[in-house]
């Protein structure tokens, strides 16, 4: 004898539910893997930038003739790019501000150095230096605006400038030293890398630290906003990615 057995109504409706609470917790599950992953990818683009950062600016460094010692005053007058928007003053303090001015020997000592052409022979300005990423928006042209993400706007921006010493030639006992104090007009700076945590956010740090016998020590903490959480790269209770740089033609007794 065969019997034809068929589900009942409320057999169907228990299967669905049943269906539904499965499907409810294969989305979450699938929803906290992806929101991982892109937490993860995040995070290794900002370690990535800081990493990238840290390796140009070093390897500039390395090559150094001269670092600005702290407590110069550097003054660029490059416009907006170059102004000190922390201190809301177109100055800068080695050592009190998140600035590194060095002076790099020429590229063809023997090339000579003038302002109608011949560069290779000049000493060099390089600068590196922080403001927030707001001031950054406001500074520039549109093209060159970074893309509109009003979340990070308190983070910084680390910038670049660059400017050729025309006429400048150490002499023995470095007493004619150079300080920048406003004469590079039309010349802008150069953005570096963005998301730099602010040294005052804790946990503080500072990202310039110039010693006297031609080392310095570079130190970055990447943040970044974004939907649902916020970024630190390293992690508050790690140290910042720190680097140690030996200026290989330093010239001691300048400082």
């Amino acid at each position: 004898m065969r019997f034809n057995k068929a589900f009942t109504l409320i057999e169907l409706l228990i299967a669905l539910l049943i269906l539904g609470i499965l499907g409810v917790a294969f989305v979450r599950i699938m929803s906290t893997s992806l929101h991982a992953t892109g937490r993860i990818n995040a995070d290794n683009e900002l370690l990535g930038e800081a990493q990238i950062a840290e390796q140009i600016i070093a390897s500039k460094a390395m090559t150094a003739w001269y670092f600005y010692p702290p407590g110069t005053e550097v003054k660029f007058n490059g416009g907006d790019t170059t102004y000190n928007a922390l201190a809301e003053s177109s100055t800068w303090r080695v050592g009190s501000d998140p600035i590194l001015a060095m002076i790099l020997p020429p590229r063809n000592f023997g090339g000579g150095c003038t302002s109608g052409g011949a560069t290779e022979g000049c000493y060099r300005l390089l600068a590196y230096y922080a403001f927030p990423r707001s001031h950054y928006q406001t500074s520039v042209g549109a093209t060159q605006q970074l893309q509109d993400d009003p979340r990070n706007d308190d983070t910084w921006v680390l910038m670049e400038f660059r400017a050729n010493l025309y006429g400048f030639e150490p002499n023995a006992t470095c007493s004619n030293i150079p300080i920048p104090d406003g004469g590079f007009s039309g010349l802008s700076g150069r953005l570096l890398v963005e998301y730099v945590q602010p040294e005052t956010e804790a946990p503080n740090y500072t990202i310039f630290d110039v010693q006297p016998d031609g080392r310095v020590v570079l130190n970055l903490r990447m943040r970044k906003a974004i939907t649902g959480t916020t970024l630190k790269v390293p992690r508050a209770s790690q140290p910042p990615l720190s680097l140690e740089v030996n200026a290989r033609n330093f010239l001691v007794g300048c400082q």
